[in-house]
């Protein structure tokens, strides 16, 4: 519609926008330029609702000392020539003289309506004379928002002025629809295109439009479901929480029947002919359709030979990456099915249902047939749950919510919801998963329906919410499902143990590892077997019957060998790690996420990625260990899951703190601190205490360390501390104890370590238990011997960092006999491990050890000229990043490190490859 028009300079209040900073900036710059008398046009392209029209007006608004003119398009005027050029002409006789000698005689002619459209260039020059005529004072600003629905000779004339405009004192601001094929007449005017808002601007602004009767904001279920709608547009975020009223509304969120945005779709599919709107109907209900699949409904249907272009034209059809043909967005796709009448919509399924592929789209196939209604309803709602049952989660997801809307019988409907979320969870989305459970009542469904919902709730909040919450979801789905359903409840009963382990519930585990006995009966599945033994070898390593827990675990390792299942290969890698065996963890590990990436189980590969970074830490591939939690935290943040992601980070700062790290640790701590408190988070918070700790020892504040470890029975809520993780640190507590002079409280420790690393197969954990005695030996003799134990031990398992620690300390101790010669040697060879790892304070506290035996040293950072390939690998992973662009502040971001510890490293490097800038850094790279 037609805009106010201000030619004063009064000031507005301004416009609030959110993630459109660089876009102010930028007409910012543009205004100031007007200002200082340099002319300038810039077209602002935008979707439907992205705030096209709310950013022009904030310029407008902030446009002081110019004299603003807003001139919008109008679509009824829109097929009438020169329409929008009388109104300009109109408006601007009130600011601006006559024009000067012969240019009168064409406007005229425009005013009157009698201007042939070929004396388009001729106007524009003559508006041109207008403008530079006009008298030293305030410059002209005009807006015109909505510049595609000028007719089209007033559009060829603003788009022969816009580029003409530069000398003027005078600037164009034009706003238009983004691939709107009016834009061809402004070809060559600079444009500034409106993104989508990034997730934090689309949440700042669903904050901001929530109802008022809603002042907390919308529940997560429901702001997630709009998040998801909108995919960024503004408008439709807008309209989306305004539509929101109730924490218990069950049917999907929809645009209010006002909805400004809805119109717009509305009215560009009425305006479609009528074989266009006929492909808009089948690619609505076909989901993306192939182009094979789509000329075969065209010529099938008899369809107009540019029905498929007008389609596309209207960009409610749109193609995609992968060559199909779909409607883009969930938003559009909901509106749509509202616009287009049912009769169309059931003559589209009965069209597909005829023309797909058996083989290719079975899934889809079957969801049109019970739509079309092409045959009995209940056979085709059983074949439906077969097709989806073989499908990938996407298609299964997409199918079984679309097949709600038609289920033939009561209680079909919630449980084809119900099964679409645990299919959208699996494919790794979060959010839209949620979205799909808050339309399914918790109770008042049938029984299977209830164990699933219970089952998807529960595993939902084990990755992102309170894993007392997701206990209480996952132990009733156990209990909820069928004889027939077996594997399911094991399942379920697995995944409420790792809730409780993940909240330090220790007496919630026993009381479900009481429930899972029974499921090691002779007839009962190997997935039950697996479950029962895994229950119960865990068990015994809580209570120091490690003899027992391993046969167990070893026998969980054993069941899940030949097993695909990415569930059953997360378990045994956990048992494997529990045992010490590496390379067993590690593959484990690998398997599960390679078989989740198969299956198209995205949620499940970060999971994985924790073992896998935690099996290399066993044996100090510290960079593998950081490369595999760097991925597993961009996977868990990308598919939702913040508790991974909070593991992931716990790990990334165990890594840093074994290395000495203390800096580094610490900030990879303080990231995981606010969620482990909101939600209980124990095993997050048992690494990062023990992060912590092995700071301090590296930083030689072994008092620090030493209260920090004591306090791990217990946290400060009266959680027990996650006992696994208590036993891997007790190392470090031997090592503060005996600095500190607590000798009888490191014994007693290292008791129930030595046996548990004894039990298992890992040399790395048996070498530090040896370490520990050599520690605790008040003999220099039997010191010794258990310290040359602990280093073949290392070199045995490829313990290379714990070596050097294990040298470290060997050699203090030779040192303080008067043994300066074995000493030397020893720590010449920590040195040279130390600075290979990047492990700063345990290389200074070497090299002091090393200097106080008479040995002439290098400075900690000196390694020699070298190369790129000499760097380390978190120096290499830094240098890859500065060569893509990255500044700084990004690089500490990704690899979740502090800037002074990027900065450190980039002084290094520089030194290293004589390179003075970070240009130069960047040819070593590409």
């Amino acid at each position: 519609m037609d805009s106010e028009s201000d030619s004063t300079t009064a000031a507005r209040a301004p416009v609030r926008l959110h993630g459109r900073a660089e876009e102010q900036r930028r007409l910012h710059d543009t205004l100031a330029g007007l200002r200082a008398g340099r002319g300038a046009a810039v077209v602002v392209t935008g979707e439907p609702g992205s705030g096209r029209s709310v950013l022009l007006a904030a310029a407008a608004g902030s446009a002081a000392g110019c004299a603003v003119h807003r001139l919008g398009g109008v679509e009824s005027e829109a097929a009438l020539p020169w329409a929008w050029c009388q109104r300009l002409l109109l408006r601007l006789a009130e600011d601006l003289p006559a024009p000067p000698g012969g240019e009168t005689g064409v406007l005229t002619d425009v005013l009157a309506g009698r201007c042939p459209p070929e004396a388009a260039p001729a106007v524009a020059s003559a508006l041109r004379a207008v403008l530079a005529a006009s008298p030293a004072g305030r410059p002209l600003l005009l807006c015109v928002d909505d510049a595609h629905r000028l007719d089209r000779v007033s559009l060829q004339v603003i788009g022969l002025l816009a580029r003409r405009v530069h000398g003027l004192r005078a600037g164009l601001l034009l706003t238009a629809v983004t691939g709107h094929p009016a834009l061809a007449a402004l070809d060559g005017i600079d444009t500034l295109r409106l993104p989508p808002l990034d997730d934090a601007a689309a949440r700042l602004l669903l904050a901001d439009a929530a109802p008022p009767e809603r002042p907390d904001g919308l529940c997560p279920a429901t702001a997630a479901e709009a998040l998801a709608l909108a995919a960024g547009n503004p408008l439709a975020l807008t309209e989306l929480a305004a539509a929101a009223r109730a924490d218990d509304r069950r049917g999907p969120l929809v645009l209010p029947p006002d909805s400004r945005w809805r119109a717009d779709c509305g009215r560009r599919f009425r305006q479609l002919p009528d074989g266009a709107r006929a492909v808009v109907a089948a690619v609505l209900v076909g989901g993306p359709l192939a182009p094979d699949a789509l000329h075969t409904a065209a010529r099938r249907a008899g369809w107009h030979p540019g029905a498929v272009d007008a389609a596309l034209a209207s960009g409610l059809v749109a193609p995609a990456e992968d060559g199909t043909t779909a409607v883009p967005g969930r938003l559009l796709r909901q509106v749509l099915r509202a616009e287009v009448p049912l009769a169309d919509r059931h003559a589209a399924h009965r069209l597909l249902a005829d023309v797909l592929d058996p083989g290719r789209f079975r899934p889809h196939r079957a969801l049109h047939r019970l739509a079309g209604g092409t045959g009995p309803a209940e056979r085709a709602a059983a074949e439906l749950e077969r097709a989806t049952d073989r499908a990938d989660h996407r298609t299964a997801d997409a199918v079984l919510e679309d097949a709600a809307d038609f289920a033939p019988r009561p209680g079909l409907r919630e449980r084809w919801l119900t099964l679409a979320a645990r299919h959208a969870f699996l494919a790794g989305g979060s959010e839209r998963s949620r979205a799909l459970l808050h339309r399914v009542p918790p109770e008042g469904v049938p029984a299977g329906t209830h164990a699933v919902r219970s089952l998807a709730e529960g595993e939902l909040l084990l990755r992102d919410g309170a894993p007392s919450e997701a206990y209480r979801h996952l132990s009733l789905a156990a209990g909820l499902f069928p004889d027939d359903c077996r594997e399911s409840a094991a399942r379920a009963l697995m995944l409420a143990g790792e809730a409780a382990f993940l909240a330090g519930d220790f007496a919630g585990y026993s009381a479900l590892a009481q429930r899972a006995r029974p499921l090691r009966h002779a007839d009962d599945t190997p997935a039950a077997h697996l479950v029962a033994d895994h229950f119960a070898g865990m068990t015994a390593t809580f209570e120091g019957r490690y003899g027992e827990a391993g046969r167990l675990l070893r026998n969980v390792m054993r069941l899940a060998g030949g097993a695909a299942d990415p569930y059953w290969a997360l378990w045994a890698a956990q048992a494997a790690y529990t045992l010490g065996d590496a390379a067993r963890a590690h593959s484990f590990a690998a398997a599960s996420a390679d078989a989740a990436r198969r299956r198209g189980e995205a949620a499940l590969v970060p999971a994985a990625l924790v073992y896998q970074a935690l099996a290399a830490l066993l044996t100090d591939r510290c960079a593998a260990a950081e490369e595999a939690a760097l991925d597993g935290l961009r996977l868990a943040r990308r598919t939702g899951q913040r508790n991974l992601a909070v593991d992931h980070l716990a790990v990334l700062a165990l890594v840093s703190a074994l290395r000495g790290d203390g800096e580094d640790a610490a900030a990879r701590v303080r990231s995981v601190t606010r969620q482990v408190s909101a939600w209980g988070l124990g095993r997050p918070a048992a690494f990062g205490r023990w992060a912590s700790a092995c700071a301090d020892l590296a930083d030689d504040r072994p008092a620090d360390a030493l209260a920090r470890l004591a306090g791990m029975a217990e946290d400060a809520v009266g959680r027990q501390t996650n006992l696994v993780i208590r036993q891997l640190a007790t190392p470090h507590f031997v090592e503060a104890a005996v600095r500190c002079d607590r000798r009888a409280n490191a014994a007693e420790a290292l008791r129930g370590y030595h046996a548990w690393a004894a039990s298992g197969t890992s040399a790395a954990r048996l070498a530090l238990a040896h370490r520990c005695h050599a520690l605790l030996e008040r003999d220099d003799a039997a010191a010794d011997e258990q310290f040359r134990q602990a280093a073949l031990l290392h070199q045995r398992d490829g313990a290379v960092l714990e070596l050097a620690k294990t040298e470290l300390f060997h050699a203090h101790r030779l040192r303080r006999a008067r043994k300066p010669g074995p000493a030397r040697e020893l720590l010449q060879e920590a040195v040279q491990i130390f600075q290979r790892f990047d492990a700063a304070s345990w290389t200074r506290r070497a090299t002091a050890e090393l200097r106080a035996t008479g040995a002439r040293t290098r400075s900690p950072g000196d390694r020699g000229g070298g190369a790129a390939a000499e760097l380390t690998p978190q120096q290499a992973r830094i240098c890859e990043l500065v060569a893509r662009g990255a500044t700084n502040q990004e690089v500490a971001d990704a690899l979740v490190l502090s800037v002074r510890t990027v900065e450190y490293h980039l002084r290094n490097v520089f030194t290293r490859l004589g390179v003075r800038s970070r240009v130069e850094l960047a040819s070593c790279f590409r």
